[in-house]
């Protein structure tokens, strides 16, 4: 394929995603953001519903979407766990992550409140989640609960009265079902709780899909809205087109100057930050100069001394994905954050491993955290005079992610989510955008081809699931696939 074929096959592929992901803008302007359902939410609830008599038809539809899945070819190591399944394994060997700690309690937990036999919870006291955010504190002390009842040991009271209170709220606590479903299983065995729980088996049912089965979070409205009008802005989408999402993401934004993953929550987060701003400062940078100004407090409040950023809370582990983000940030504006985006730019770029990837965070795919990290450090590069020593690690890193992009590209076209994998659409989204902006051309023409010939009738994409959530237990969000395809086509064409 010629560079001119390339670019007549990439102006194509834009128009049916801008047409396709336009479509799925309600008159809210919000992008609808629909998760699939998952076997671990779905298991969890059919526990509780299989001793409950007052939800019969959730009971049936929930074990009919279990048998499909059951007899699906995709299923993870711990969804065969769950379901009782030959070849169910620990999801966690070799996750080397600083919330590994966490994960393994929760683990321990879902394995038994899901009636997975053998599972030998943690002690309930082994991880510490002072510097933790609202869900997962609150998850983790469930999980202690429920790993404590399981061994007979005792259980303090007032952690039970703190997540009867958590129930008893009008909505599910932040929007989100899995700690809602650890807070039921944790109280359950509690004569003085079974009111909470009733009315969190209520809000609970009212949420199951049409499949039958259930999600991790109601939505991620917030997140993918601010995703999908990102691609559209940097795709040349007329700015009328998007007017309406701007007022409605503006008006998510928290008191804190930072933005939640869904209106439900309130605890935000860079990731949603990061993609709001862009589109925000992108789409109208004077009109919503007051919103960019509180997010650019909320961001260098966020900073770590270290120099990096943490998803949730100052003091957290700093991220390269957020990290990455967060330059993107606060480089809009590099006067102002000259100081920060230096000291930003040097961890991200020390942080790089020697394959020129970085670690994948909230992805599975390889190629989410380097796109974020070549735009945050490309932006900073770009837009600022950074010190020789930081400049010259700043473009060693940007080289080898460029080298290992390159290394990577499969034969077909496309990019897997890691070397040795095949080829999907949304890692190969991930990759054009970076090499886009790495202005590294040579693999463009052949993963084009790669996307022309895979993307659906309705102009969308086809995906294995890319986001873990949470980590490393992929979640499905189709909408992603079709807006990072778009996004990297973008950045292909700047």
């Amino acid at each position: 394929m010629t560079l001119a074929s390339a670019t007549t096959t990439a102006r194509s592929l834009i128009q049916r995603l801008r047409d396709h992901l336009c479509a799925r803008i309600d008159h809210q302007g919000r992008a609808r953001s629909a998760c699939g359902s998952r076997v671990l939410e779905s298991v969890l609830t059919w526990r509780l519903l299989e001793n409950d008599t007052g939800y019969p038809a959730a009971l049936a539809t929930v074990r009919s979407y279990l048998r499909a899945a059951g007899a699906r070819g995709d299923l993870t190591p711990v969804d065969r766990a769950l379901l009782g399944l030959p070849g169910g394994k620990d999801p966690l060997p070799g996750f080397d992550h600083h919330t590994a700690g966490h994960k393994r309690l929760l683990m321990s937990a879902i394995l038994h409140a899901a009636g997975v036999p053998g599972v030998i919870g943690p002690p309930p006291g082994v991880v510490a989640t002072g510097n933790l955010h609202t869900w997962k504190r609150a998850e983790l002390t469930a999980c202690r609960i429920i790993c404590a009842h399981a061994a007979g040991t005792a259980v303090d009271i007032d952690q039970l009265d703190a997540l009867a209170d958590l129930l008893r709220r009008p909505r599910i606590f932040e929007g989100n079902h899995l700690p809602h479903l650890l807070f039921l299983h944790a109280l359950r065995p509690y004569p003085a709780h079974q009111a909470a729980v009733r009315h969190g088996l209520d809000l609970l049912v009212a949420t199951q899909h049409a499949d039958g089965g259930f999600s991790v979070a109601e939505s991620f409205d917030t997140w993918v809205s601010s995703i999908v009008a990102t691609a559209l802005t940097e795709a040349g989408t007329a700015r009328e087109e998007l007017t309406q999402t701007a007022t409605w993401l503006a008006a998510c934004q928290a008191a804190g100057g930072g933005w939640s993953y869904t209106p439900q929550a309130t605890q935000t987060d860079m990731d949603t930050t990061y993609t709001a701003m862009v589109f925000l400062n992108d789409h109208d940078p004077a009109g919503y100069a007051a919103h960019l100004a509180a997010g650019h407090a909320y961001v260098r409040g966020l900073q770590n001394t270290d120099g990096g950023w943490p998803t949730y809370r100052r003091g957290a582990p700093s991220e390269p994905a957020m990290t990455g983000g967060a330059l993107a940030v606060l480089a809009q504006r590099p006067g102002d954050h000259a100081e920060q985006v230096v000291a930003g730019a040097r961890w991200l770029a020390g942080t790089q491993k020697p394959d020129g990837t970085f670690e994948r965070g909230w992805s599975l795919a390889e190629g989410n955290a380097i796109f974020r990290a070549v735009h945050g450090l490309c932006t900073a590069r770009d837009r600022l005079p950074l010190p020789p020593s930081v400049s010259d690690a700043v473009d060693h890193a940007l080289d080898r992610a460029a080298d290992h992009l390159e290394r990577t590209h499969n034969r077909d076209g496309g990019w897997g989510h890691h070397a040795g994998r095949a080829s999907d659409p949304v890692s190969t989204g991930y990759a054009l955008a970076a090499l886009g902006l790495l202005r590294r051309m040579r693999p463009v023409p052949s993963a084009l081809a790669y996307l022309a010939a895979h993307q659906r009738p309705d102009g969308g994409f086809d995906a294995p699931a890319d986001t873990a959530a949470p980590r490393p237990i992929p979640v499905d969000v189709p909408v992603l696939a079709p807006a990072y395809v778009l996004r990297g086509l973008a950045h292909f064409g700047r």
